[in-house]
């Protein structure tokens, strides 16, 4: 079983990119902290985001952590939730702030972005990672190009052309 928690930033822009159902075709469930699912539905969450959290699918499971990691005041306390949940069920954390992945893997949690999503997706066929990219491109999700330019090539060599 394949099994994923999410913190904010990557389901945030999954839902504005039109691609969050991606995660019920690549994993069985996606845990949500309940920090998390309470930042998506924040008033400063974008309507489409905010909608979705509302009404969560059924692959969809919030917990929250049994215990805490202890909070670092470089991270989020959602940040703090996600990876503690991830260590707890041994599940694959779908984050993309770099410092939250460092202490991530400083906890021995894996990691896996937004972008390693898409990538992922591509390459099941389910996506075109250049559209997704452009939509991406359009949030106001910072990315540097160089990711951008390193995924499209991967995706490019996997293809073969």
């Amino acid at each position: 079983m394949i099994l994923i928690v999410a913190d904010t930033g990557p389901l945030n822009y999954l839902i504005q990119i039109g691609c969050v159902d991606l995660l019920f075709e690549l994993v069985e469930t996606v845990v949500l902290p309940d920090s998390v699912l309470r930042e998506l539905k924040s008033e400063n969450a974008p309507l489409n985001v905010r909608e979705w959290a509302k009404n969560l699918p059924a692959w969809v499971e919030v917990r929250a952590a049994c215990s805490m990691m202890t909070v670092k005041p470089e991270l989020s306390y959602a940040d703090c939730e996600a990876i503690s949940l991830a260590k707890e069920l041994n599940a694959l954390l779908l984050m993309d702030d770099r410092r939250a992945r460092r202490a991530a893997t400083d906890q021995s949690v894996r990691t896996l972005g937004t972008l390693g999503l898409l990538e992922a997706a591509s390459a099941k066929g389910l996506i075109q990672l250049s559209v997704a990219v452009e939509r991406l491109r359009a949030t106001n999700m910072f990315i540097s190009d160089e990711l951008i330019a390193q995924a499209l090539r991967r995706d490019s060599d996997r293809r073969g052309a």
